[in-house]
């Protein structure tokens, strides 16, 4: 596996540390994606209770999802990048409508930029 990049894994240590978000775009494994850069935490927090919303879990169930979650995004420092409003870029053309979350190991990186790639409507 390629060692990540350091710089990258210092950035991602930042958004985690301070609990903000940047635009970011980045090359995993040959496709670019644009989003916005969180903490592991924010990830794991909105990709449960998004689970929990899209199948009417029990209260009890989405608190579970909850505590998974949380021990993932605390799992994942350092290895992990975390996106929301991700979008895969494949075409000339900008990515449109709403994003989704996306996890990237750090070493898959192959290049990145502090923007995102413009979104429309």
């Amino acid at each position: 596996m390629t060692k990540p990049d350091v710089a990258l894994q210092s950035l991602v240590d930042v958004i985690t540390h301070t609990q903000a978000s940047i635009s970011i775009t980045v090359t995993a494994n040959g496709v670019p994606i644009t989003g916005m850069l969180i903490s592991a935490e924010e990830f794991a927090t909105n990709v449960a209770q998004q689970i929990g919303r899209a199948h009417d879990f029990a209260a009890e169930d989405v608190k579970g999802f909850n505590l998974l979650f949380e021990h993932l995004g605390e799992a994942a420092r350092g290895e992990f990048l975390h996106l929301r409003d991700a979008h895969l870029i494949t075409s000339a053309e900008t990515p449109h409508g709403e994003g989704g979350w996306w996890r990237i190991r750090i070493a898959d990186v192959g290049g990145w930029s502090c923007s995102q790639v413009s979104t429309s409507g």
